[in-house]
């Protein structure tokens, strides 16, 4: 097997994943007075929770749907494409909206009665440092790679206009 073809595989095997995960959170937030209590978790969460759990999860649906477009994209050679370019630069963005999403949801989540100082050292900066910078690395290197793929069409293309 290919790198190409197993790339797809298990790309496709994670959106379903999420996908189907996303779904089964959405149908336990909404219907939790209708479910029965097996279905229900043992503990009870915030409805800031919920909601950003939720958020998360379709962002993240969204963000591995773009990855599986780009992997197409990857297998078929069109890297030097606007589609390429495009697709590169939406992961890049969303990668970045989801690392401050799930700062300030979990730095929110947890707001009871902190002052400004116990907010910044005990939620802030450690949701940060653990879950926003990594999801900002990500994000800005795939902004910096569509730049790449943007400054190799040109040069592609005036590569092609000179023979």
């Amino acid at each position: 097997m290919n790198l190409g073809k197993l790339f797809k595989v298990l790309l496709d095997i994670l959106f379903y994943i999420i996908a189907l995960i996303t779904i089964y959170q959405v149908i336990i937030t909404v219907f939790s007075n209708v479910i029965p209590e097996i279905l229900k978790s043992e503990t009870t969460n915030s409805i800031t929770y919920e909601i950003s759990f939720i958020i998360f999860l379709l962002f993240l649906t969204f963000i591995l749907y773009q990855f599986r477009k780009f992997g197409s994209i990857i297998r078929d050679n069109r890297l030097f494409s606007n589609e390429a370019i495009f697709k590169s630069k939406n992961i890049g963005i969303l990668f970045n909206i989801l690392g401050i999403i799930i700062v300030l949801s979990r730095t929110i989540d947890k707001l009871d009665n902190l002052d400004f100082l116990q907010i910044i050292s005990t939620l802030f900066i450690p949701n940060l440092l653990i879950l926003g910078i990594p999801c900002f690395v990500v994000g800005i290197f795939f902004l910096l790679l569509s730049d790449g793929f943007k400054k190799a069409l040109a040069l592609k293309e005036e590569n092609d206009l000179t023979v």
